[in-house]
């Protein structure tokens, strides 16, 4: 899937849902409020504080992804 830099609510909602697909939920995923309003920064997106057993999630999930 091409980026697309100029839309980043969607890739937020895009990564929700890719997140989702593995059973990942992060409560506090959005786009950083100070970062939309800088005029050389592209907006950030937050992924915020996890826990241990969410950090597991994303770790097999991207280690299921790589051995693909």
């Amino acid at each position: 899937m091409e980026p697309d830099a100029a839309d980043p609510e969607r890739t937020v909602a895009e990564l929700a849902r890719a997140l989702g697909a593995h059973g990942i939920t992060l409560p506090s995923l959005g786009l950083d409020g100070p970062s939309m309003f800088q005029p050389f920064v592209p907006p950030l997106i937050e992924l915020g504080c996890v826990t241990e057993d969410t950090a597991r999630k994303i770790i097999q999930a991207l280690t299921t992804r790589d051995s693909r």
